[in-house]
């Protein structure tokens, strides 16, 4: 148990260094951006997401979470999954090339056609990272994979900033993703033992995608859930709107689900070994979800608070139409942790079929309030995912309850405090803001100041991931999740 512990420590850790560091500079090199582009260029690349993202999620087919999960992997499993998606590539690039110019009809936009034949050409460079991602995911080594992910983010950004401002335009985004793709695909091959060889199983295929099937259908439904915010938005309104939410989805994406993402990378591997003992794995989970909450929702509760004032700082006038529907999807970022570690708890106990099947309820319910909120414009469709988000909680937390007995309402035990005690930080820290009405230095103090409410009053209503945290340092333990 005590080795269990030590490998979600230090891949949380290594996870959350590279979270920082990458999102960091990627947050840096997006404001960057910004400024020397306009509005319309993040839109045509939002518009571009949709098919490119789908063509992603089916190349991966849930095979490499599949390789993740089992518990014992060969070098044919190995081989088998790297062929085919290698070959499924192949298939979902020439979709994309000759759907193309049908796709820049729909949206009205000529110059989508181009993008989406050159962006599909990150499909290939991914398809061939998926087995090492696995192997490097099994064996915990998520140093390497941070130290890939850093370098490609100041590589590409550096390389987008640079043909931006040679004015690009929106090529300069394509040249960011194009490159990020590719730097760490060379360093990934570089750090990993791993070199394909020619044996493959059909056997192998099938007992894994018997597992990735459920993941595989369930992935192009989020990819088409997801974006079809963008495709109303982009067929209804202009390049203008929607590039304004595609912003605003980035930033608020870059906490939330980044941060998610790095816990669940670096916790799934360790808790599939536990996937048998249930009251274990409900404590650890348990923990994390609270650790996950106390961590993100203060970000979230000040992004909103603050977001008035930091775009005027940081961007230009275009991009102040974007703030009321940042402040609206910070309410679906703060929420997101509790949905992902509900689903991530599935893949653990092997029941993607039960992924598959909470994803087109959730779906269903989101897509209907997505449609019954289009005459009320971009604000009301916004506005739309914060009333999904509450109600996904029911499907999302009915088979935690099943499995492990972990319901919904002792998961809002688990995240009633840190709300509270984020609400009272934002509030205040929004209300300073409007009293000192200043600039970067103001901004800082506003923030700080915000996190000192959320501290102390977390402190005085004892929330249970200020506990934990607590508990463990004065134990003097690296490791917070026992």
């Amino acid at each position: 148990m005590k080795e269990i512990n030590r490998k979600i420590g230090a891949g949380v850790l290594w996870n959350l260094a590279g979270l920082f560091m990458t999102r960091g500079a990627n947050t840096l090199f997006m404001l960057l951006l910004a400024r020397l582009l306009a509005p319309e260029a993040f839109g045509l690349i939002a518009m571009a997401s949709l098919v490119f993202e789908l063509a992603s999620a089916f190349i991966n087919s849930g095979l490499g979470s599949a390789l993740i999960q089992s518990k014992k992997v060969t070098d044919t499993d190995l081989n088998t999954v790297f062929y085919t998606n290698l070959l499924l590539s192949g298939v979902a690039y020439t979709g994309l090339f000759v759907g193309a110019p049908f796709i820049a009809s729909f949206y009205s936009q000529p110059e989508l056609s181009s993008l989406i034949q050159v962006m599909g050409l990150i499909i290939f460079i991914n398809a061939a990272c998926i087995v090492q991602v696995a192997v490097l995911s099994r064996k915990m080594d998520f140093k390497s994979q941070m130290k890939a992910k850093t370098i490609s983010v100041m590589v590409s950004g550096s390389l987008a900033i640079t043909a931006a401002w040679y004015n690009w335009g929106v090529w300069s985004l394509v040249v960011q993703m194009l490159s990020a793709a590719l730097v760490t695909a060379l360093i990934l091959w570089l750090v990993s033992p791993w070199r394909p060889g020619l044996d493959i199983s059909g056997e192998s295929f099938n007992r894994l995608f018997r597992f990735g099937r459920n993941l595989l259908a369930e992935g192009m439904l989020q990819v088409l859930f997801e974006n079809s915010y963008v495709l109303v938005i982009g067929r209804l309104f202009n390049a203008e709107a929607t590039g304004l939410y595609f912003l605003a989805k980035k930033i608020n994406n870059l906490v939330s689900q980044q941060l998610t993402a790095a816990v669940q990378q670096a916790t799934f591997p360790a808790l599939s070994t536990l996937q048998d003992d249930n009251n274990t794995l409900k404590h650890k989970l348990r923990q994390i979800m609270q650790l996950m909450m106390f961590l993100i929702t203060p970000i979230m509760a000040l992004l909103a608070g603050l977001a008035p004032s930091l775009f005027a700082l940081l961007f230009n006038e275009r991009w102040v139409l974007a703030v009321p529907f940042l402040q609206l999807l910070c309410v679906v970022g703060a929420l997101y942790p509790l949905h992902a570690l509900n689903m991530n708890l599935l893949n653990v106990k092997g029941r993607s079929d039960l992924v598959l099947k909470v994803g087109l309820v959730k779906k269903a319910v989101n897509l209907t309030l997505l449609f019954l909120a289009i005459p009320y414009g971009v604000f009301g469709i916004v506005a739309s995912q914060v009333i999904g988000s509450f109600l996904a909680l029911i499907p999302n937390t009915y088979f935690s309850a099943k499995l492990v007995d972990y319901s919904l309402f002792e998961q809002i035990q688990d995240v009633v405090k840190p709300f509270f005690a984020a609400i009272c930080a934002g509030v205040g820290a929004w209300l300073l803001m409007n009293q000192i009405e200043g600039g970067g230095i103001e901004l800082i103090s506003a923030g700080f100041f915000g996190v000192i409410i959320y501290l102390t009053v977390s402190f005085f209503i004892r929330a249970e991931g200020m506990n934990l945290i607590l508990f463990k340092l004065m134990r003097k333990d690296s490791c917070i999740v026992e």
